[in-house]
């Protein structure tokens, strides 16, 4: 597997938005039926659905009726878009330079490294949409027998 690691929040974030996708808009979906589909409780998904809102990334919609869609479609939300949402607040590398008493911050080379890594890594993630995996899972369906049951009507 991949050497990054993200939060679990950001998994489910991902998945979830993905299979909102998935629907295409056709109709709203309940955190419960979301959660079913990853095999988390419904109150840890709604903490991650509360900060995708707050991103801009889902519109909740109250109500007998209600659940959750998708605020922008498909093609115009990215990976990276979900990352930034749930990983804000968490640089990629944190130095440590004042337990250390290090000055060396403004030229040191370590940091500039793990900059430029983050900004490679957002340039790659913003060029995956929800569109592309919705896209990837119809070629690999029978991989991928999570997102199938999601139900579409």
């Amino acid at each position: 597997m991949p050497g990054l690691r993200f939060s679990q929040s950001t998994d489910l974030a991902i998945h979830g938005l993905w299979a909102l996708a998935h629907l295409d808009g056709q109709r709203l979906m309940l955190l419960s039926e979301i959660a079913r589909t990853q095999n988390v409780s419904t109150s840890y998904l709604a903490i991650v659905f509360q900060q995708l809102g707050r991103a801009g990334l889902v519109t909740a919609v109250r109500g007998k009726r209600g659940g959750y869609t998708l605020a922008r479609r498909p093609e115009a939300i990215t990976v990276g878009d979900v990352v930034r949402a749930m990983e804000a607040d968490q640089p990629m590398y944190q130095c440590l330079a004042r337990e250390r008493c290090c000055e060396a911050e403004p030229d040191c080379l370590l940091l500039h490294v793990f900059a430029e890594a983050e900004r490679q890594m957002y340039n790659v993630l913003d060029g995956v949409t929800l569109a592309n995996l919705t896209a990837d899972f119809l070629r690999n369906k029978e991989h991928m027998r999570w997102l199938s049951f999601v139900p579409l009507g």
